[in-house]
């Protein structure tokens, strides 16, 4: 099962485009109708809570990266949500480069490089493959939006609860809000790596490293505007003290971008590669 290609290191894989939109709307394991009840759900879900939280945490809801995280994890399957529904409900070609339309209820699988012959697709039974070497663009700019949502979240989700559960958490009262944000989030989002057509490119690390980024150029702005948490202190994390412990805040910030944020994004983009390699198996 190969990982690392050298065509994953090219600039083209730094680009939002993909040969399938369609891939953005389905799952290889799961059926159309079930895959879209699921991000119905999920996406609702995670909006309830979105909303929740921003009464429970009123006017500093805005200092926290779970919270950040948590919008962009929202964001993510109310997009998808849409993007199903109106792969769903289509009408053939003018919907989707494949020609499917609303006749496709089954699990279907666009996965690029993983065959050659997709044209003896004749009975159109779900396994339709992009080729390697017509990865043309073919994403509308929604379609790009929910691929930058998705690889954000996917990543920042994973670095938000590792973060909170080896970190922030001192052993206190676990609150829904909490659940939500540091396990439900990520659990997800692990779940649309493993369940859904979405790809994953290694290049893309670049797109939560700049969130993560923007992240911490707000804390060390707002630092140094002399801004408080809820409780009055002069930081937002323990960790993230630019006054009183400067180098532990510097140290935090290295491992957060660099080390934690590409050791999750490694992670989601072998578990991408072993789906791709699952369904090349089994289907």
């Amino acid at each position: 099962m190969p990982c690392l290609c050298p065509d994953e290191l090219t600039f083209h894989r730094l680009t939002l485009s993909h040969s399938y939109f369609s891939a953005f709307a389905t799952s290889p394991w799961l059926p159309l109708p079930l895959f879209l009840i699921y991000r119905l759900i999920a996406g609702f879900y995670l909006l309830s809570w979105l909303i929740y939280s921003g009464f429970t945490y009123g006017n500093y809801w805005f200092l926290y990266f779970s919270n950040w995280v948590f919008m962009f994890v929202t964001a993510h399957f109310l997009m998808a949500m849409f993007i199903t529904t109106h792969y769903c409900c289509g009408s053939g070609v003018e919907d989707d480069p494949a020609g499917f339309g609303p006749r496709r209820f089954k699990s279907e699988t666009y996965i690029v490089g993983l065959s050659f012959d997709d044209e003896n697709d004749e009975e159109g039974e779900g396994t339709t493959y992009a080729k390697p070497e017509v990865d043309d663009n073919e994403l509308t700019f929604w379609y790009k939006v929910s691929w930058l949502l998705f690889t954000i979240a996917s990543v920042n989700s994973l670095v938000a609860s590792f973060a909170y559960w080896t970190s922030d958490y001192s052993g206190g009262e676990i609150n829904g809000v909490t659940v939500n944000e540091n396990i439900v989030a990520s659990v997800l989002m692990v779940f649309e790596v493993t369940f859904s057509n979405i790809p994953i490119r290694l290049l893309h690390f670049i797109y939560s490293h700049v969130f993560g980024s923007t992240y911490v150029l707000f804390t060390v702005i707002y630092w140094a505007a002399g801004g408080k948490d809820k409780e009055g202190k002069r930081y937002i994390y323990t960790r993230l003290n630019y006054e009183k412990h400067p180098e532990e805040a510097i140290l935090t910030v290295f491992i957060m971008l660099i080390i934690l944020q590409f050791m999750m994004h490694l992670f989601n983009f072998l578990l991408f590669r072993f789906r791709t390699w699952l369904v090349s198996k089994m289907q």
